[in-house]
């Protein structure tokens, strides 16, 4: 008995400190021990499974081997495996960009978790303001426009660009105030966004701004510009001003088997701008 004792006990001990050399032969025990040792045995192999994987998520590492299915001590653990897996897989995705991922499993940790993705989506659309928004008129910015009319163009899309200049700004700015001429600029920007198409509308610079619109047709483009272009003359706010308001716009239809380039693309549009701008000239003086 006390042999035996011994021997269990002994077994145990290294289960516990040297679980490598960990081992029991249950035939090797009285015939009274057998079915336990045997039981003691499997114990110990769920036990030593148990702490390896305990061990291995320690450090982090999520591809270490799994205990068998049959080991119920190791399920807490390999619930937490599985809940580490997924939280992994969700941290790559948020890496990616894709900042709707959510933790609704993991306790207080959840709440933690999605606060931090909350303030990195926060951080992410100022930094996409800073960088593709213009400061004035909170429309997207030439990079951005250049950047959608590059990509565009490389994948072969049909659209139209609309190049738009604003007449006189020079002289508001000189005669009433670069208060008012900034004031004409925000105003512009506000009537190209109601523009009766999903567009991207952006600032290039000074008074120049570009709209970007897919799959429609240049007369579609030509009306929705002549409305935009007559309510901007006609906005309210100029009911009491010694000044007008008017923009010009030279509008090019671009398809898929197009081979120009943005640049050549935009000096077109650019070109047609400007004859606008003299055909408004020539009607003034007739």
């Amino acid at each position: 008995m006390d042999s035996t004792a011994g021997i269990l006990f002994n077994f145990l001990k290294d289960v516990i400190y040297n679980p490598e050399k960990a081992f029991l032969d249950p035939e090797t025990l009285p015939p009274e021990f057998q079915e336990f040792g045997a039981g003691l045995a499997y114990f110990a192999q769920c036990v030593i499974e148990t702490k390896e994987l305990a061990h291995t998520l320690s450090k982090g590492d999520l591809h270490g081997p799994l205990p068998a299915r049959g080991n119920e001590i190791a399920a807490p653990l390999k619930s937490l495996h599985a809940s580490l897996k997924h939280l992994s897989w969700q941290a790559q995705q948020i890496a990616q960009g894709d900042y709707s991922q959510r933790v609704h499993f993991m306790g207080e940790f959840s709440d933690s978790f999605n606060m931090m993705v909350e303030l990195l989506a926060e951080r992410q659309k100022n930094l996409e303001t800073k960088a593709y928004r213009d400061v004035m008129t909170q429309l997207y910015n030439r990079t951005f426009g250049m950047f959608t009319l590059d990509t565009w163009l490389e994948e072969k899309k049909k659209f139209v660009l609309i190049f738009a200049d604003l007449d006189k700004l020079k002289y508001i700015n000189d005669e009433f105030g670069h208060n008012e001429g900034d004031e004409y600029i925000i105003n512009a920007g506000k009537a190209l966004e109601v523009f009766p198409a999903e567009a991207i509308v952006c600032r290039l610079g000074g008074d120049e701004f570009m709209l970007l619109a897919l799959d429609i047709e240049f007369e579609f483009a030509n009306n929705a510009m002549e409305k935009i272009a007559a309510d901007l003359e006609n906005l309210p706010y100029l009911k009491d001003k010694k000044f007008k308001y008017s923009m010009s716009y030279g509008i090019v239809a671009v398809d898929s088997d197009n081979e120009l380039p943005a640049g050549e693309i935009l000096s077109l549009a650019d070109g047609l701008m400007y004859g606008n701008k003299r055909m408004k000239k020539m009607a003034r003086k007739v």
